[in-house]
This record gives C-alpha cells, sequence and structure tokens, in this order.
C-alpha cells in the first residue's frame, strides 16, 4: 500500500510522542508546539524575536521590500525536527499538518490577492520530488480561499542551499536567482509562503522581483522564524 496513503489516511500514532493519534500530531502535541506570533514580541517587518513589537535595527537601517511577516512557530525544538523530516523525509502528512495550523493562526487581513509559494530550482525540485512552501500554501489556500499560484515565480539559479552559508554568503548567493512572469493586473497585494525565514534574504529577493512585476504590496508568511 502507498506510504503517502497510510501518512494521511490510516490511524497512526503521533509523530512526537508516540500516543495513538487520528492525525499527525497528537491534540497535546499542538498545543504544546511553540507558537510565535501571538506569544512573542517581534519586528512588525522581519517577525525578528524583540522584547516589545516594534521595528528591529535591520530594518530601521534597511526597509525590506515586503511589508509584513507572519511567522507562526519559533523554530526551535520540536518544530525544527518537524520541518526537517517534512523536507528531507519525505513526510508530507507533517507539512499538510503545519499548513492547516498556519491557516487557523494567521491574521487575513488585509486580504491578499494571490498566494504564491518560494520556488524551488527545477533539479532539486526533481530531487526532492515536492516543493515544501508549496504543500504548506496547499492547506492554507484551501482553508483561506485564497487563490494559488505555483508558476508565477521561477528560481532560475541553483543556488547553494541557504542553510549552509553564512549571513553575508546568503545575501551573495541569492542575487538574480528569482524571475517572474507577467503578473495579472489585479495582483496587486500578494503573499509568500515560506518554510523557514533565517535572515530573509530568500523572500527580500523574491519579493523585489514582484515589486518590479508591478505588485503594489508584497507580505510573507512562513511556517518558522529563527
Amino acid at each position: 500500500m502507498n506510504r503517502y496513503f497510510h501518512q494521511f489516511i490510516l490511524p497512526q500514532s503521533c509523530f512526537l510522542c508516540g500516543d495513538s493519534s487520528t492525525q499527525t500530531l497528537c491534540t497535546a502535541c499542538l498545543a504544546d508546539l511553540p507558537y510565535h506570533n501571538h506569544n512573542i514580541a517581534s519586528c512588525i517587518y522581519c517577525a525578528e524575536t524583540l522584547e516589545t513589537e516594534g521595528v528591529c535595527s535591520k530594518c530601521q537601517t534597511q526597509s525590506p521590500p515586503y511589508t509584513k511577516t507572519q511567522a507562526i512557530f519559533s523554530y526551535i525544538y520540536p518544530i525544527d525536527k518537524l520541518i526537517i523530516a517534512a523536507k528531507f523525509d519525505q513526510n508530507l502528512a507533517v507539512l499538510n499538518l503545519l499548513g492547516k495550523v498556519m491557516a487557523q493562526h494567521l491574521i487575513i487581513e488585509p486580504r491578499p490577492d494571490i498566494l504564491i509559494p518560494v520556488p524551488l530550482h527545477a533539479k532539486r525540485l526533481r530531487q526532492r520530488g515536492y516543493n515544501q512552501s508549496l504543500e504548506l500554501a496547499k492547506p492554507i489556500t484551501k482553508q483561506t480561499g485564497i487563490p494559488l499560484d505555483y508558476k508565477a515565480c521561477k528560481r532560475i539559479k541553483n543556488t547553494r542551499p541557504q542553510s549552509s552559508l553564512s549571513a553575508k554568503q546568503r545575501q551573495n548567493n541569492l542575487v538574480g536567482a528569482f524571475s517572474v512572469r507577467r503578473f495579472p493586473q489585479h495582483w496587486q497585494h500578494i503573499v509568500l509562503i515560506d518554510d523557514v525565514m533565517t535572515t530573509g534574504t530568500t523572500v527580500t529577493e523574491l519579493a523585489k522581483v514582484c515589486l518590479e512585476a508591478g505588485v503594489q504590496r508584497v507580505d510573507v508568511w512562513c511556517c518558522a522564524r529563527r
């Protein structure tokens, strides 16, 4: 029987604690996840953790091209374990559940015109078999009704993984990495969906090309913030 059928349909045990559960995580483990967006003061632009709500020093020095970031979780245990399993162990059930939780906790105001998952390069997509940002976006669009377009943007450079680079290397690594096709005129407010935001370099570069394509506002919804 197909492994994905087992992941999504059959009764199972909680991925974290092992208790019997009808979904990937039991109710107790879901409640104990390190929620970020409503529990932690953060920068209104990039969602970096702060002592009080405001604008971080980095965004004060140079405003990012995106208007607002919502991060649902902090990238600490067990979210780091869940995302690693989702990205590298083909656990699509984890991505599906995290996407559903994101949809439940996001503030959908103002309502965007379109959701755009951060694209993978074609070579990496072939290796992995799926785009984790797209898999997060699918349940979000299903629950919110906001349209999703995974072909609007393209990663044209097969860059080194951001997680393996320093902050300075991350900035140079993604210059010129994305392109966009011509956006429909009514796309004036778009949201980029990403799994993990660290320095924000990926969404910064993608947001720039989206603004150059004519949109007026770009926001970021990410699963977790380092």
